[in-house]
């Protein structure tokens, strides 16, 4: 038994300690791209422009285990006469480390009156999560944008989180878990014990 759990400890020290590990997040603005396009319009000389942020190169940070940075990823800028239109953002947001890439999608609207007075609303399809092999996954998030007023231009960011994914079960695993548990205890209970069986035994 004690065998047993020194094994047990040891394990759970090795794993613990393989995810205090500090892992390097590095952006990168090689193999980043960003789109847009308007999907439907009711305006007059609509446009949309999206373009990568110049600080890419110089966003990185050291993340452990529950840890997070932001930083700016793409402007938005939109536009029009008079009117509004619906619109479409493909981005994708290169990492040089861990090498991997986070692609998501974002569907919006706008409206515009003389180029000067603007709102612009955008939510997205997040990228899927970046499993690092090592029990850490890292989450990719663009900002949703909700913005009204002066001014035609507006800055998305983006946001780099490091979690593990065995700290947070899925409820049908911890359910599973419980249920295993409860079993092994119920047949311990129900287990007699060797003093008890050669009483039982002699009695017969």
């Amino acid at each position: 038994m004690r065998k047993t759990l020194g094994i047990i400890a040891a394990g759970l020290l090795a794993f613990s300690s393989a995810h205090a590990t500090p892992l390097l997040v590095d952006p990168t603005a090689t193999g980043s791209e960003v789109s847009a396009q308007i999907t439907a319009s009711r305006c007059l000389g609509c446009f949309v422009d999206v373009s990568l942020s110049d600080g890419i190169d110089d966003a990185s940070a050291w993340l452990d285990v529950g840890e997070s940075f932001t930083f700016d990823f793409f402007d938005i800028v939109v536009g029009a006469l008079i009117g509004g239109a619906q619109i479409e953002v493909d981005a994708t947001l290169a990492l040089a480390s861990p090498a991997a890439l986070g692609t998501g999608n974002g569907f919006g609207a706008f409206v515009s009156f003389l180029y000067v007075f603007n709102g612009v609303q955008l939510n997205w399809i997040q990228p899927d999560a970046i499993d690092l092999g090592d029990g850490t996954f890292l989450g990719v998030s663009f900002e949703n944008l909700f913005e009204f007023g002066i001014g035609n231009t507006a800055t998305v960011s983006a946001t780099i989180s490091r979690y593990d994914a065995a700290a947070v079960p899925e409820p049908a695993t911890a359910a599973l878990l419980l249920i295993g548990l409860l079993g092994l205890w119920f047949a311990s209970r129900r287990r007699p014990s060797a003093g008890r069986s050669s009483f039982d035994a002699a009695a017969a």
